[in-house]
């Protein structure tokens, strides 16, 4: 079992969009492994997709939250705080949903812990037990969850392999935390601008602890923070796998008026590697993945994978709005998330 975070803690990156193009990608590559998304947002932009799209999506999606047992991660999270933090077994619950049993442009082998917008207000107990002076171990009980309920949701029967997508919030809420540190890789998207840069230091310093001078370090030394109770616990950390410049437009490469920018975060990523080689894969790389434009309108609202959209050059929108679609405009978007999964494992 393989589980990867897609996260960046600055919003308006394409976190969503990448993860659902690379999970629903994958599973097409991977028809003997099961591939599972997590949808950690309370958005659920995720699962309104992968459940069909649009209105469609949104309809399973609040038929999912009405069912007495509310089979999502919200069900999940919910049974987990009365009283099961310790969990060996969901005692016969089951989250994962099949997710062409919803949308048949879904992949057989791909499956979804469903969003919930409840999610954010179970926030409020969370951080009360994960503190619990009572249970000194409920901290690292409440991190590991959500990795035990991705094995337990494994379905060893018809696969021999486990690959796990984790769509998250951009804030760093607890239960986001929660599936960080279930995650072995990390995945960033980011975009090319000078907010960018800040956000990839703010996330090195929310996660791995590391500061950006000597006086935020001693300023923390005193503190509780997500990192000292990593080290705390002995937990480990997720290695980042990539880091990918999403959403660029090119005509003959990158735009001029961001390259200046893009090569001032290369170079300091660069450093990092140098300086902290254990947070980074073997694997590491950056990527870029290209705009999918109009493409990726009709491809979320449709509940379409985007590969899938070279089946035809005209859709029609839920409003009956017609739309034209051409192969070559989104092409390239396709090869870059080709490249991005050629060492996903």
């Amino acid at each position: 079992m393989t589980i990867y975070s897609i996260y960046n803690n600055k919003g308006g990156v394409g976190k969503t969009t990448l993860a659902s193009n690379i999970s629903t990608l994958y599973a097409e590559q991977n028809p003997n492994k099961q591939v599972l998304v997590i949808d950690l947002c309370p958005q659920a932009n995720i699962s309104h997709f992968l459940l069909g799209g649009g209105h469609k999506g949104y309809n399973n999606l609040q038929t999912l939250q009405k069912t007495s047992s509310r089979r999502n991660i919200v069900g999940f999270i919910d049974w987990l705080i009365q009283g099961n933090s310790n969990f060996t077994t969901t005692q016969g619950k089951k989250y994962a949903i099949k997710t062409n049993k919803y949308n048949k442009n879904m992949p057989d082998n791909l499956y979804l812990i469903a969003g919930d917008s409840f999610l954010e207000s179970l926030s409020l107990a969370l951080n009360f037990l994960v503190l619990n002076p009572a249970d000194m171990n409920a901290w690292k009980n409440y991190m590991e969850a959500i990795r035990k309920l991705s094995h337990l949701e494994f379905n060893k029967k018809e696969y021999n392999e486990l690959t796990v997508f984790i769509d998250t919030n951009p804030s760093f809420s607890i239960y986001t935390q929660m599936g960080i540190l279930s995650s072995d890789y990390i995945i960033i998207p980011t975009m090319s601008d000078f907010t960018s840069l800040e956000g990839i230091k703010g996330l090195l310093r929310l996660i791995y602890g590391k500061y950006t001078s000597n006086a935020e370090e001693k300023y923390a030394e005193n503190k509780v923070t997500f990192s000292s109770q990593v080290k705390k616990y002995g937990l480990s950390y997720p290695k980042i796998y990539s880091i990918i410049f999403n959403n660029y437009t090119i005509h003959k490469g990158v735009a001029t008026a961001y390259k200046s920018i893009i090569e001032e975060i290369e170079d300091f990523i660069d450093k990092q590697r140098k300086i902290s080689s254990e947070l980074f894969d073997d694997n590491f790389k950056i990527s870029h993945v290209k705009d999918f434009h109009t493409a990726g309108k009709v491809s979320s609202t449709l509940g379409i994978p985007i590969k899938k959209l070279v089946g035809k050059t005209k859709y029609i929108m839920p409003n009956g709005d017609k739309v034209n679609l051409q192969k070559k405009t989104y092409e390239e978007s396709v090869v870059n998330i080709e490249e991005l999964l050629k060492n996903i494992k």
